[in-house]
Order: C-alpha cells, then structure tokens, then sequence
C-alpha cells in the first residue's frame, strides 16, 4: 500500500515538473525571440544601453582597422593650411560684370537678411539694386554705373576679403562689428553709408515666458539676461565667427557683464579676464541646448518645439516671417545690442569712378522709396530709437572675445564627437575628395581635451580611430585616417550609426556631465543592414545629439526624422560647401 502511494506522488511529481519545465522553457524562448526581434522596450538611457550591447551590436559585424601609431606619426597638423571658398559659389543678383568700357561695374558683398533674392523679405539690397540700374545713373566720365549684389555671410565675406584674394567694391555686413574685425585685420575702408537699412536684433520669446517676465515690469535685455543666467529658460544661437546675430549678443553679453551699461564705453581686452565676466558667460552658457550654424536651423527647432527651447535670437526680418506662422501670433521679441544698420563701405582698390558710383547708390538706397521697400519690426524702430546701445569695440577686442567663447563654451564639459562617415560607392570621386579635405580642415577647430574618433560605413563597419581625448597625436590619427578614406559598396547607415552610438553612450555612463555628440555623413539611401524603424527608439534615448548631413540622393524625411528625435536639423552637403559646413559644425559642437 505504502509503495503504490510513493509511485502516484512519484508520477505527479514527474508530471509537476515537466510542467514546470516547459514553464521556464516557453519563458526563456519568448525572452530570446524579443531579444532577437529587437521588441524589447526601449523607454530610458538605461535599456538603450542594454538593447545596444545586448540586441544590437551582436547583430553588426564592426571591422577594427585602426590606425597605427607609426603610421599617423607621419603626419603633420602644421601643413593644414584652409581654401578659401570658390566666390562663384554665392549666388550674384542684378548686374554681373561686364568688360564694357561704357559702364562701371560695383559688386556689393552683402549679408543674407537683405541680399537672398529667394524670400520676399530678404531681397530688399536686390530689389534696390535692380531699381536703381534700372534708371541708367551716368557718371561724370559719362559711363553708366551698374551694381551688382552677392549673397554671403558677413563672417565670411570679412574673411574673404581680409584675405586680398577677392576684391569687391563694397562691403556691406548685418552691423558695425565686421567692419571694425575687417579694420583689425588691415584693410582700410570708406564709409560710404553708416547705414543703408534700419533693422537690429533680439530674441523670439515663448509668449508665455514673456508675459510671466512681464509680470515684473518693463521686459528688457537686461532682465532676459538674467532669466537665463539663473537657469529659468533654455536658449539657442547660432556660430559667432559667421553670424551677425550671434556676434552682436556674444559682444552685448560681455560688455553687459563688464558692467558697462553703466559707464557706456566698450569692452577692452582686460575685462575678459575679469572673474564676473567669466562667471555671467558660464552662467549663460549653462542654458544653452544648442549652438547651431545657422540661425534657420533655430527656427526649426523653435517652430517643432518650443518647450525645449524657449527663446532663440534673431534679427527683425527674420522675426516678421515668424510671427506670420499659424499659432506664432503671440511670440514676444526683445531687442538688444547694437542696431543691424547695413552700413555701406568702400575700398581703396576701387576707381574713382566705382567710388562716386557707389556714393550714388547709396543715396538712391536711403531715399525715402526705397527705404519703404524695407521690412523693420516695431520692437526695432522703437529699440533704435531709444538710441541706447552698446558702445562699438575694437576688431582686436571682437577677436578676442571670439577666442574667449571657443575656449569657454562648453562650460568645462568634455564634449564627445563620433564622426559616422559613409564611404559607400557613390561616395566617389569629387564626393569623397570634398569630404577628406573638409574633414581634414575642420579638425583645427576640436579644442584639446574633447574627444572624438571616427567609423567609416559601406556594406561594412570599419572602425578607424578610437573615441579618445584629442592631442597632437589623436589630432596625427584622424588625418592618416581621413587620407586613407575609400568609396566602395553599398550603404549600412545605421550599422555605422549603431557602431558610432555604442561608445559614445559607454562614456555616458562615466561621465553623465559630458556633451554627446554623432556626425552622420551620408549620400544615398540604406540598401543593406538596420533600418529606421528598428534603430529610432535607440538614438532617441541614446542621449546624444545627431546631426545628420545630407550630401546627395537621400531619404531627407528620414533624416529629418533623426534630426527631430534631439533638437538638430538636417544639413544640407554638397562638394562645394561641405568644407565650411564641417569647419562651422566643429567650430560650435568641438
């Protein structure tokens, strides 16, 4: 009786446990197919590290071609030296130049807000120019005199022309601060108009920010300033070196700082080393979420999102076309710095008769209808009014206060820079060769102490330059790297974009006060490995900015779906101005 019992507890226990069994085995095959389908949630920085090492990575076959010490002990970082950019490159509107004895050709270098013939409300200069060649204006030696304007970044045309490669008639930036670099840098100028538009600059204000500063009193700069140095806004601005807008506020944020809105003189070179100078900048640069190349890039971001960044600077032209958007109506704008004047200067390279040519421009362009045809917000008619601004520096102290925001911009982080470059086949040719020399140009502008390292992408993942702190020899890495670059096969994006993510996100976790950054490079659309939809929720919660150029053929809604996961847009790449687009992305990301 006794053993009959034992066997029937034997059988249930037998039967208990393959149940049992089967329990642990059906759990372990359904954890095993989520794994391998890439269906585990990814909701945190915590379980994106996880899927990545555990999920995606195994699934990327990451090639270790790194280059040798010896090798990179080859090259020298002395022997850089930057091209200056093709002058064909910026689009010239109404007259072009002529060989004909019977006219005078002037050519304006003119900055965007008043040159780019495309907007309607940035084509003012254009549309003067037109008018007044129109009216066939003789001079005194009988020629007729013909103006013609290119559109060009006032940092760059202050390069082009301190260079002495190009030689324009007149110069005419967004404000004062460029001619007095374009001075320092020793090329003499006539003031031929102090000021051909009355426009400025200032920042565009969530509408509910403003109205609880306004609560306050009167809404100035000054109380904007510290609204932000006391951590209570996010903000955005553009590069410095080429922006009008982001040079005005980087000088009035100094001078500011210095405490001169009290004495009004400008800002010396002594007061960047003035501790409270420092200490406001810092402050300041604490609520920065990005540093863009161009301030249309803000835009963006402000239009898609306005709870990551609440306020970004702009000047009054562009303000007008934002206000005009559907659901903008009550975005507020304050003023500051000095006024965006559009002065007009002249060289002594030019001829007498480009000379007085120019001076009849000018008085044409300040007429009372021409100066109709210009757009000017009220908040910058009542701002130029006041007549309070700050008071204008040298170019010596502007280069300084440069070199000052390179050096302190990261706030003491370290910032972290992965470059994912495609060298698929369509990368050939002038392609490649843009790219490598872009690369190559661009690796000045990394500050000592970041660190960055470079994966290259075709049909295969090729890791050539470990994610390190750069110093001369890093520095030596990526240009033996950058010169052995090869387009060849098809294009893996988002197992080079993976592969790029992976050590970035392990310096995360060591260093959680550091700046993410990935560079992704592509022409063409993905044909092989990882797509989108398997990779997004990864890179959303990697913690690191991607900033995606397009540089061809490729699926732009699909970057732009990267950008929008962490406040970046799309950069638009081509052989001709990639090499100032990767100069200007490590000049505000490095």
């Amino acid at each position: 009786m006794l053993n009959k019992r034992l066997r029937e507890l034997n059988f249930h226990l037998f039967k208990n446990l393959k149940t049992l069994r089967s329990l642990w085995f059906v759990i372990g095959l359904s954890l095993t197919l989520l794994v391998a389908c890439g269906t585990i949630k990814i909701d945190s920085f915590e379980t994106a590290t996880k899927a990545i090492q555990n999920d995606f990575l195994p699934k990327i076959k990451i090639e270790q071609v790194l280059v040798s010490d010896a090798a990179a002990a080859r090259y020298s970082t002395d022997s850089i030296k930057e091209p200056l950019p093709k002058i064909e490159d910026f689009p010239l509107y109404a007259a072009q130049p002529t060989n004909d004895p019977k006219q005078v050709y002037v050519e304006i270098y003119s900055s965007a807000e008043k040159a780019n013939a495309q907007r309607q409300d940035e084509r003012w200069l254009v549309d003067v120019a037109e008018s007044f060649n129109a009216k066939n204006v003789t001079l005194k030696s009988g020629q007729v005199v013909r103006v013609g304007v290119r559109n060009i970044a006032s940092g760059l045309a202050e390069r082009l022309i301190s260079s002495k490669t190009m030689k324009p008639a007149a110069f005419s930036p967004s404000n004062d601060l460029w001619i007095e670099i374009l001075k320092s840098d020793g090329v003499p100028v006539k003031v031929i108009s102090p000021a051909l538009q009355i426009n400025g600059t200032g920042f565009a204000v969530r509408g509910d920010i403003y109205q609880e500063l306004a609560k306050g009193g009167e809404v100035t700069f000054v109380r904007l300033l510290d609204a932000i140095t006391t951590g209570k806004m996010s903000i955005g601005y553009p590069n410095p070196y080429s922006s009008s807008t982001a040079l005005n506020l980087l000088y009035t944020i100094l001078w500011q700082a210095a405490g001169h809105d009290r004495d009004k003189q400008p800002l010396t070179v002594q007061d960047l080393k003035v501790p409270q100078v420092s200490s406001v900048f810092d402050a300041f640069q604490k609520q920065v979420i990005v540093t863009s190349v161009t301030t249309l890039e803000l835009k963006d971001i402000f239009v898609r999102d306005q709870q990551k960044m609440q306020a970004f600077p702009l000047d009054g032209v562009a303000f007008t076309a934002l206000k005009k958007l559907p659901g903008f109506e009550q975005v507020a704008y304050i003023p500051f710095g000095i006024p965006h004047n559009a002065p007009l200067v002249g060289f002594d390279w030019n001829t007498p008769e480009q000379q007085e040519g120019l001076q009849q421009f000018a008085e044409f362009a300040t007429s009372e209808s021409m100066q109709k045809l210009a757009f000017a917000a009220p908040e910058v008619l009542e701002y130029v009014k006041q007549k309070n601004f700050p008071a204008i520096p040298s170019g010596e102290v502007l280069k300084t206060a440069l070199t000052f925001w390179k050096q302190r911009k990261d706030g003491g982080r370290t910032v972290y820079m992965m470059m994912v470059i495609d060298t698929s086949g369509s990368m050939a040719g002038d392609r490649i060769k843009a790219v490598k020399e872009g690369l190559r140009i661009a690796t000045k502008e990394i500050n000592a102490g970041n660190q960055v390292g470079l994966i290259t992408f075709s049909d295969r993942v090729k890791n050539v330059v470990n994610l390190s702190p750069f110093d001369a020899l890093q520095h030596k890495r990526l240009l033996a790297a950058i010169d052995a670059l090869e387009a060849d096969g098809n294009t893996a994006l988002y197992d080079g974009a993976i592969a790029g993510l992976a050590p970035l996100m392990e310096r995360r976790k060591a260093d959680p006060m550091g700046v993410f950054r990935l560079l992704l490079l592509t022409d063409g659309e993905v044909t092989t490995g990882l797509k989108f939809e398997e990779v997004k929720d990864l890179m959303k919660f990697s913690d690191v900015r991607i900033y995606p150029i397009a540089y061809g053929e490729v699926n732009q809604q699909e970057l732009k779906a990267i950008a929008t996961l962490r406040e970046s847009t799309v950069q638009v790449g081509t052989p001709q101005n990639v090499q100032n687009l990767l100069k200007e992305i490590f000049q505000t990301n490095l």
